[in-house]
């Protein structure tokens, strides 16, 4: 029952012009910091932790920033699972770094797309497919159900995604070394192990040492990708990582999360701060 609603509130939502879901999502995002919620005092330690130097009242701006930005991400997601392909292209309305892709996929040795959660990611899988020879790798939902509902909008216009576990790596594997390029959202808390503490906005967070392993296995090249919300649309922007292939898996993971930082800072009212990964995972979860 829970499906069928938030599939009947997603085609209600499709309905909407852009700007006027934009406004309702605002709304409800102001809404939502009145209510009590455990996940309020999570983002207020997160912002405080990753910028100590702004004051108070700026901190409080950006946490009303964030949850209306949030919803927004929420909400737009109708449109991008029922709207048409002209439509969606139509908004994309800028692409920033396209020149690194091309560029590396042309030599031939895989890419590895690198993405946080940070403004339109369900877009980014679209544009990936619009435009790229890539797979995602994706971190199934508890429900079967809603992992069902989710791969088939997320592939309704052609496209793989790949289930992490089992042959996962695999697959990615034969995918980088065959000359495609695979994208993942690397800020995700990793399975025990599979993690280490490495600096991100100051603090030691878990940081997936998947990425290194793939880059160290394949030689592939990297870049990272983002969607960021902005006005009439979308614009979607490619990074270098520059550090991303150091055999040091540290020093690599801290890279990556150093381009992570770059790009948060272009819109950081857009990043899912309400995540804990800048929880200490210690004791908790077995990270080196």
């Amino acid at each position: 029952m829970k499906i069928l609603a938030a599939r009947l509130l997603l085609r209600l939502l499709a309905m909407l012009p852009l700007k006027l879901l934009r406004a309702l999502a605002a709304v409800v995002g102001t809404l939502l910091g009145a209510l009590p919620w455990r996940r309020h005092r999570l983002l207020a330690a997160n912002l405080a932790r990753a910028f100590p130097e702004l004051s108070d009242t700026e901190r409080l701006r950006l946490a009303r920033a964030n949850r209306i930005e949030m919803a927004r991400t929420a909400f737009e997601s109708a449109l991008l699972w029922h709207r048409s392909r002209a439509w969606i292209s139509r908004h994309i309305v800028a692409v920033e770094g396209r020149e690194r892709v091309d560029r590396r996929l042309a030599e031939g040795r895989g890419l590895l797309v690198l993405g946080g959660h940070l403004g339109q990611w369900e877009l980014s899988i679209l544009y990936g497919f619009f435009e790229l020879p890539i797979s995602f790798l994706y971190k199934p939902p508890r429900s079967a159900e809603a992992e069902r509902q989710l791969n088939c909008m997320r592939t309704r216009f052609g496209g793989q995604m790949i289930r992490t576990g089992g042959p996962a790596l695999r697959t990615v594997l034969k995918q980088l070394r065959a000359g495609r390029a695979v994208g993942m959202l690397f800020d995700q808390l990793p399975k025990a192990g599979d993690a280490r503490l490495v600096p991100m906005f100051g603090q030691a967070v878990a940081t997936m040492t998947l990425p290194h392993r793939l880059i160290q296995a394949t030689g592939c090249a990297v870049v990272m990708g983002h969607c960021l919300r902005t006005s009439g649309g979308w614009k979607i922007v490619f990074d270098d990582v520059p550090g991303a292939d150091d055999p040091d898996p540290s020093a690599a993971l801290a890279a990556m999360n150093r381009a992570l930082e770059r790009a948060i800072e272009r819109a950081p009212a857009q990043y899912l701060w309400h995540y804990r990964r800048f929880d200490s995972l210690l004791g908790r979860r077995n990270v080196t």
